[in-house]
């Protein structure tokens, strides 16, 4: 997983402290060094608001910015929906997995009038919920308006 899409999911609660802890670990095997590394790695017992504070500081060592929480769904839109128009993935499974990605995010707050038309994935949100089609229409459904998004909000974020 690329460094930015693991800040995102990170920036949306999707781990856990082993999550970070394997992070770190694998950082340093792959010689990226940090004292911050070591110190998630050496944190005993190992407690969120100290590992994700190395992490943190960690991530900001390395160059990285760590994102807002909504700069951080539309980073995981963007992965995701791209992995969709490639047509290398199952559309409707990784539908699913941004769906988990993006959970905490609100949906409904913003709609104009269909859910999740407020990050423009309101027709891919209807394909998926979709009960009178085939699993090959749904996810050709999918695939067809991960394409769309990303000509229309994929430059914007």
């Amino acid at each position: 997983m690329e460094d930015e899409i693991f800040i995102a999911k990170y920036v949306v609660d999707r781990f856990e402290i082993e999550d970070l802890v394997k992070f770190a670990d694998q950082k340093l095997t792959e010689g990226v060094y940090s004292e911050y590394f070591l110190s998630i790695l050496d944190e005993e017992p190992q407690i969120w608001a100290p590992v994700a504070g190395y992490f943190e500081f960690a991530i900001k060592e390395l160059g990285y910015k760590i994102p807002t929480f909504d700069e951080a769904i539309w980073i995981l839109l963007k992965f995701h929906i791209t992995l969709i128009s490639k047509g290398e993935v199952s559309p409707s499974k990784q539908f699913r997995e941004m769906l988990d990605d993006i959970d905490r995010f609100d949906l409904h707050k913003g709609v104009k009038e269909y859910v999740g038309d407020n990050i423009g994935i309101s027709r891919m949100y209807g394909w998926f919920h979709e009960d009178y089609c085939s699993i090959d229409e749904t996810d050709s459904g999918i695939f067809e308006e991960s394409i769309i998004w990303l000509h229309e909000y994929g430059s914007k974020h």
